[in-house]
């Protein structure tokens, strides 16, 4: 069963940050196309974050939290701090990034129907890549808590 779970959340993982590092190539090759392009880029992001990366993030959380549970127990350091981390990815994404990505892409495509690109997408895409980096950092530092093992009470390597 641990070897499913381990399975299950490196494909997660994967699918998180590809999805990620997709979204930004589409992002930096629409920043200065076209409305039309622009919109089309920004749809893709839009579907993308809510059909692969939050769902994603639920897999990394429920198999995150499911192995540390088996390994540690809840009472163990690491998992706590795991566990945090978890939920602070979670919270992020469900909460500021999600709602921020629709939120620019709903301006891409209204200034797409008003033949110009109005003044608050650059505040709306703003707000996205900020909170998308702090899930990335936030990500990043759970793999290093995890691949270290920090907090844990005992060193195993499986």
């Amino acid at each position: 069963m641990l070897r499913a779970l381990k399975l299950a959340h490196i494909i997660g993982l994967v699918m998180v940050l590809g999805s990620i590092a997709t979204f930004v190539v589409i992002s930096v090759l629409t920043g200065d196309a076209s409305l039309e392009n622009l919109a089309f880029g920004r749809r893709i992001i839009s579907v993308g974050t809510n059909v692969l990366t939050i769902p994603c993030i639920g897999v990394l959380a429920v198999t995150g939290i499911w192995m540390g549970w088996q390994r540690c127990g809840i009472r163990d350091r690491f998992f706590q701090i795991k566990s945090l981390l978890i939920a602070l990815v979670a919270a992020n994404g469900v909460l500021f990034v999600a709602p921020s990505v629709t939120s620019a892409t709903e301006i891409a495509i209204r200034s797409l129907a008003q033949g110009r690109l109005l003044l608050e997408y650059k505040a709306a895409y703003m707000q996205e890549t900020v909170f998308g980096t702090v899930n990335v950092l936030l990500i990043l530092v759970a793999a290093i808590v995890g691949v270290w093992r920090i907090g844990a009470t005992s060193k195993t390597d499986d």
